[in-house]
């Protein structure tokens, strides 16, 4: 039987195992940050470098409320959080994600600025208009129906506000289980570009830009093998932690879907 999304992206101990990882202890006296967090939390292709750049296109102001669709242990909330004093409202289908989310969240003073739902993606439950802009960062892969799902972002965003949404698309490769997202073929909903940006256009969306990231992946693993760098135990650690023991064989079957 194929597990589900929060079957594959579950575990417990997220948060003791993360903080394990970061140099910090209840006893040193110091308030935890979200800058000592972001090498374990962002659970995304380039990591948090991705979240800086596409947190720059958006560059949302003090006052705007944005929804982070798929929010995992919320880090690139507590980036958007941290760097621009701005709101967000993640959800997510994992109930161990969302647990994690608000414990950091709140170890990090943010929790003013942030709240984490356990929801459907393709049944949000918000109120049409609610939200000044949207994000989701490699989520799609798990989204059988992208239509209903980009059919509520569109909903409940405010007239005029922008969705920021990162994927991996079908290629020439032919995939090789498991994936980061999927161990199975059952679990894997990747659509080509051209359906991909289609399906936004049907819903209502007027698409503004498209980018494909392949390059600078590809350029990110090239120069992290030329100069012979590797992640760090703790960086291993807490990858395992959140999304799977197996999550490095994981990871180098994307290469061979390029």
């Amino acid at each position: 039987m194929t597990p589900s999304v929060q079957e594959h992206y579950g575990a417990t101990d997220i948060v003791a195992r993360i903080l394990a990882a970061v140099p910090w202890s209840h006893d040193d006296g110091a308030a935890l940050t979200a800058r000592q967090v972001f090498p374990f939390d962002q659970l995304h292709g380039r990591e948090l470098l991705a979240t800086q750049e596409h947190a720059a296109r958006l560059n949302p102001t003090k006052e705007e409320h944005l929804l982070d669709i798929g929010s995992g242990v919320g880090g690139p909330a507590r980036y958007f959080a941290s760097t621009f004093g701005c709101r967000i409202t993640g959800i997510d289908l994992t109930p161990d994600f969302i647990l994690a989310a608000k414990e950091i969240s709140t170890l990090c003073n943010l929790g003013d600025l942030l709240s984490f739902v356990e929801a459907n993606a393709a049944k949000l439950p918000f109120a049409a208009d609610t939200f000044d802009h949207a994000y989701s960062f490699y989520v799609g892969m798990n989204l059988a129906d992208k239509s209903a799902v980009l059919s509520e972002c569109f909903r409940v965003l405010k007239p005029g506000g922008r969705l920021l949404w990162t994927e991996v698309t079908e290629a020439a490769g032919n995939p090789h289980y498991p994936l980061p997202w999927s161990r199975s073929v059952e679990g894997s909903h990747v659509q080509t570009r051209e359906i991909l940006i289609d399906v936004f256009a049907t819903v209502g969306f007027e698409v503004l830009s498209v980018e494909d990231e392949t390059g600078a992946h590809l350029e990110l693993a090239q120069q992290m093998k030329l100069s012979g760098k590797v992640p760090t135990a703790a960086q291993q650690q807490a990858n395992e932690v959140v999304l799977g023991a197996d999550f490095g064989e994981r990871r180098g079957s994307v290469a061979q879907m390029v």
